[in-house]
């Protein structure tokens, strides 16, 4: 008998469990942000296992989603059937391995998750997308992101494994005539190129902050089909030289560039600056009290290397698999400032570090580049003191005999 009620007691149990499990509802709180009704879930998990799961709202007319405290492993299908009409979804910090973009949607929040795939269902010609944000995941191919023409804002920072041997290709993004905000920072690229020379016409700002851009392979020229650029992020790059004049015959809309966290020498981040300042374009600053490192100074509130051996914002790198010259300025007329550190400074005279970006490791070499990527070997103390201890090496066996 005892065992007859307690055979009768597990089944309940496990009846009352699998029937909670399978009939999962969750209900949302509506609240206002922004001068919206937003649809807010909290503490929902969401598993590929999960099933009989079930999403409500107060009335059938939401069209603004948000989940917090949660964990979704992708998008539910349950949930996009629930809200036809979705007009926005923010799923930021969720653990989300793979998104869905569904007709109608306008505006996905989608940073600080796992994201590897971008599944787009929209079409070039219906498409209704106007805000991406994809920072923080790990994206490595967006080629599907191309068919969203009416984008406006895409944010692809802190996505690291997009660079494809280390070099972020403009040309991928042909085709988003209406991109107007483009963010690439902390991606880890090392090389930046537009080989097909694509215009994305709209393009106002572009950030490619906190990189690994080096000044060998940094040429303004990529910049020159965007006519409408405005905003320029390039500070927290190991750049030592850049060609402002060329720069600013390009881009004639230019507004703003940011350079601070680069290793400019200083006499010519003065020229550079006076520059700007000549053609009306700002160099904003955004911690212009911050402490320079050791054998820094500072020029108009952006720190840049003084003379002789100095340190950097970045870590080193091994001197044999980096270019031992900066990049030249495209020729320049007889009577034109060429903005360039070898016309500054004198290279029999200083000792200037390799360096790289703010992430360790080292840059992919090209094999098109294999030629300018030998490494010089400076003279001085260190050949000195070499030939001083060989010298003392053959003495020893004379000083003992």
């Amino acid at each position: 008998m005892r065992q007859l009620v307690a055979f009768l007691c597990c089944t309940t149990i496990l009846m009352l469990v699998s029937s909670t499990a399978a009939d999962q509802s969750y209900e949302c709180a509506v609240e206002k942000r922004d001068d919206e009704s937003v649809c807010v879930f909290r503490n929902v998990i969401y598993t590929a296992n999960t099933t009989g799961i079930s999403f409500k709202a107060p009335n059938s007319k939401i069209q603004h989603v948000a989940f917090e405290d949660s964990t979704l492993e992708h998008i539910p299908k349950e949930l996009l059937s629930t809200f036809p009409n979705l007009r926005s979804l923010s799923v930021p910090n969720t653990n989300l391995s793979s998104v869905v973009i569904p007709a109608k949607l306008e505006r996905l929040y989608a940073s600080d998750n796992q994201i590897t795939k971008v599944i787009v269902h929209q079409t070039r010609d219906s498409t209704t997308m106007q805000e991406l944000m994809l920072d923080s995941n790990r994206l490595r191919d967006v080629s599907n992101l191309t068919r969203l023409a009416k984008l406006e804002i895409l944010n692809l920072s802190g996505n690291r494994e997009l660079p494809i041997d280390g070099t972020i290709e403009l040309g991928q993004f042909k085709g988003m005539d209406g991109l107007r905000h483009l963010l690439l920072s902390d991606v880890g690229a090392f090389y930046l190129e537009n080989e097909n020379e694509v215009s994305l016409p709209e393009l106002e700002l572009l950030d490619l902050s906190s990189n690994s851009l080096l000044t060998m392979s940094l040429s303004v020229k990529v910049f020159a089909p965007f006519k409408s650029l405005q905003i320029l992020r390039l500070g927290y790059n190991p750049i030592k030289d850049l060609d402002v004049l060329q720069l600013t015959k390009n881009n004639p809309q230019l507004k703003q560039i940011y350079l601070e966290g680069s290793d400019f020498p200083c006499k010519l981040l003065k020229l550079i600056l006076k520059h700007f300042k000549k053609v009306g374009i700002e160099t904003p600053v955004s911690n212009p009290d911050a402490r320079c490192p050791l054998g820094f100074d500072k020029e108009d509130g952006i720190c840049c290397a003084g003379g002789g051996i100095h340190g950097s914002f970045t870590e080193p790198v091994d001197s044999r698999k980096t270019s031992g010259g900066n990049q030249t300025s495209e020729t320049q007329p007889e009577n034109a400032v060429a903005y360039t550190a070898r016309s500054i400074v004198p290279e029999t005279s200083t000792v200037t570090s390799n360096t790289m970006s703010p992430t360790p490791g080292t840059p992919p070499v090209k094999a098109e580049d294999s030629n300018s990527m030998a490494s010089t070997i400076p003279l001085g103390n260190h050949w000195l003191a070499s030939l001083t201890v060989a010298t003392i090496v053959k003495l020893v066996p004379f000083l003992f005999y």
